[in-house]
């Protein structure tokens, strides 16, 4: 790397390390809820420690099988270690805290590839996050009929099943067929620049692209059981059989919904105080969950994530 380009590299991290630093410390600052945080600590019995710990335990699990789909993508491109993919994930959760939706984490994704597939890993973030996205909207649409049906007024049960067979049919061959419309883009003219960066999205194979799914599966199992979890620790009293509807459904409004990563914690409280409601009058818990979910699933590892950035040399 020349000298110029080390500086500007340095520099670019810096900032993007401080400004996610400083956003952090802007959300923390506003957040109202410490008081009945450490009340609730402080007065913590063995159970209610238990689930936390079930939570602590699950965070690196949640991000290791992100790791391990990352690695996973980008074998059709590049061989990375599993060690090399964490760190990569890691890196994007820093990038992605000050963007919308997280869309900056592909820049944190892409260092830790080699310079000449980087336009591909752009590409690939696109199927890793569809693959997740398609997961979500799955499951979430199916709790949201369920739940809203149970809690607020009836659904008709016949039109709900089309709907969500209709969105979840078009969502899937879209994904899909993918795969086949790169391969018909790379035969133009004016795609040629970025042919060489989508030739491995076009090889990709259908066991591939369900293989995605199937790890954002068992991903998705393990975050919702992490806000289970967190909901049994807060004392927030809820069914299994109800919370396999409203944690989807509420996981779906959130995907859904513009927002910066930094800001999640304020949109995942009101929803979870929109949805835990029904089972509980303690609002104020339900939007700790929301808010302890975020710190501990998404801004440790964040930290971790910026440490990973500054410690880059190129």
């Amino acid at each position: 790397m020349s000298q110029g380009k080390h500086r500007l590299f340095t520099v670019l991290k810096w900032l993007i390390t401080l400004a996610a630093y400083g956003f952090l410390v802007y959300k923390l600052a506003r957040i109202e809820y410490w008081e009945e945080l450490r009340k609730t600590m402080t007065g913590m019995n063995l159970p209610r420690m238990m689930f936390l710990l079930a939570v602590l335990l699950l965070m690196p699990v949640n991000w290791m099988l992100e790791s391990r789909k990352w690695q996973f993508l980008t074998s059709s491109t590049v061989a990375i270690t599993f060690k090399t993919s964490l760190k990569a994930v890691l890196a994007g959760l820093n990038t992605g805290f000050i963007t919308p939706n997280r869309y900056g984490e592909f820049a944190g994704r892409i260092f830790f590839l080699p310079e000449a597939h980087r336009w591909t890993g752009v590409l690939l973030s696109f199927v890793n996050s569809v693959s997740q996205s398609l997961v979500v909207t799955f499951f979430g649409l199916i709790g949201a009929g369920v739940y809203f049906s149970r809690f607020y007024s009836p659904v008709n049960y016949t039109v709900w099943l089309w709907v969500v067979i209709a969105v979840i049919l078009i969502c899937t061959i879209l994904y899909l067929i993918f795969p086949g419309v790169v391969r018909n883009l790379i035969s133009k003219k004016w795609f040629l620049k970025l042919r060489q960066a989508a030739i491995p999205i076009a090889a990709l194979d259908r066991k591939s692209l369900l293989s995605f799914i199937f790890l954002s599966i068992i991903r998705y199992v393990v975050f919702c059981g992490q806000f289970y979890f967190m909901l049994k620790f807060f004392g927030i009293d809820i069914p299994a059989t109800h919370a396999l509807s409203a944690i989807p459904a509420m996981y779906l409004l959130v995907t859904y919904t513009p927002s910066f990563a930094a800001s999640d914690p304020a949109i995942r409280g009101s929803y979870a105080v929109l949805i835990f409601s029904a089972f509980s009058g303690d609002l104020s818990s339900i939007m700790l969950t929301g808010i302890l979910i975020w710190l501990i699933n998404f801004v440790v590892p964040m930290l971790v994530g910026s440490v990973i950035i500054l410690r880059s040399k190129s």
